[in-house]
């Protein structure tokens, strides 16, 4: 048998939420992904059998008119966006294109980006977090010249949402000292009060942002996001993704949750996920910007199969590095009682 390459002896298959499991023979509450509870929106399904009467053609490769949706809608020229078959397949994108030798990222994060680096063979530096809060001086501490640098905003597992002022410190040194710099706004829809960093993309070469559509309209089925930055980061990466990733269906339904009706449906939904998480906060001590909670618990998997006894479903956050801590996402209204509750007498118990 050939060998594997020597960059995959060590290397694990990242984990995710979403476990495909019963509970004695029950269907469970699954908390463990992060998406919106109130999704699919309605008309995306009209949008599917529309498409099926493309079944029989090859997608566009460039997902020309998607692109020129997406530029419109946020500003940009076309030649500053590309689809991609999710951000899963954007990140390690990024890294084929640009990490000469070090991919920095926060200690606990989205698991991903360490995979997309080690792969290549890049050094991966991950940034501490005290008190598990992300420092943009250490970041900025920490960057060199030609870094790739992941930051997820809000990051996961963590729910910390960084704004406008920290956002430009970090842009600013990338400028310094030429490194690049990825913003992951997967979850971004559900922040208020956020800054629209698309509109930096025009003024500089070391920005690249990452988004995703999986979360925010609960289509996690399609696999579609896209990324936005100067024409140069862009045609770089072009020339590595696969022929046809993004099929018919994704494409459309990505062309139909950005017009004003799936905009309208991001609002009322956030807005009910807001007024869930006033009343998730006010049984706990801890705020999250994000539609998810990070919680100790002392011990995780632990705590994972307890709850799986009551047909709940969380994540261990072990492989974040974290193995004291679960995250839960916002669901809702009466599966988040059930939760808060079952969660109160575990911990009480």
């Amino acid at each position: 048998m050939v060998k594997p390459r020597v960059q995959l002896h060590n290397l694990r298959v990242c984990i995710h939420g979403g476990e495909q499991e019963r509970a004695n023979g029950r269907e469970l509450l699954d908390f463990s992904t992060n998406l919106n509870p109130y999704g699919p929106p309605d008309f995306v399904f009209d949008v599917i059998k529309e498409a099926m009467n493309d079944l029989s053609r090859y997608p566009d490769n460039e997902c020309s008119e998607l692109r020129a949706k997406l530029s419109k809608k946020y500003g940009c020229r076309e030649e500053e966006v590309l689809v991609g078959a999710g951000v899963s397949e954007l990140i390690p994108l990024v890294t084929y294109s640009f990490a000469n030798r070090r991919v920095l990222m926060l200690k606990h994060t989205y698991g991903e980006y360490e995979i997309a680096a080690k792969v290549i063979g890049a050094e991966v530096r991950r940034i501490e977090m005290p008190e598990l809060r992300i420092k943009p001086e250490l970041i900025v501490a920490e960057m060199q010249q030609g870094d790739v640098v992941f930051i997820c905003n809000p990051n996961n597992p963590t729910g910390q949402y960084l704004g406008r002022e920290e956002l430009m410190q970090l842009i600013e040194e990338a400028e310094r000292v030429d490194a690049l710099l990825v913003i992951d706004e997967a979850y971004v829809d559900f922040v208020r009060d956020t800054f629209p960093l698309h509109r930096c993309v025009s003024s500089t070469q070391n920005l690249l942002i990452l988004r995703s559509l999986t979360k925010s309209f609960a289509i996690a089925g399609v696999r579609i996001g896209y990324a936005i930055g100067a024409k140069g980061i862009i045609e770089a990466m072009q020339k590595l993704k696969a022929p046809w990733s993004v099929s018919r269906f994704a494409e459309k339904i990505c062309m139909s949750v950005i017009e004003p009706k799936g905009d309208a449906f991001l609002y009322d939904t956030t807005k009910k996920i807001e007024r869930s998480k006033e009343t998730i906060e006010a049984e706990f001590t801890f705020h999250s910007d994000a539609n998810f909670y990070i919680l100790d618990v002392t011990d995780a998997s632990k705590m994972k199969r307890a709850l799986l006894t009551h047909g709940l479903v969380i994540r261990d956050c072990s492989s974040f590095g974290l193995p004291a801590h679960i995250r839960f996402s916002v669901q809702r209204d009466r599966a988040n009682d059930l939760l808060v509750q079952t969660l109160l007498e575990e911990l009480n118990g």
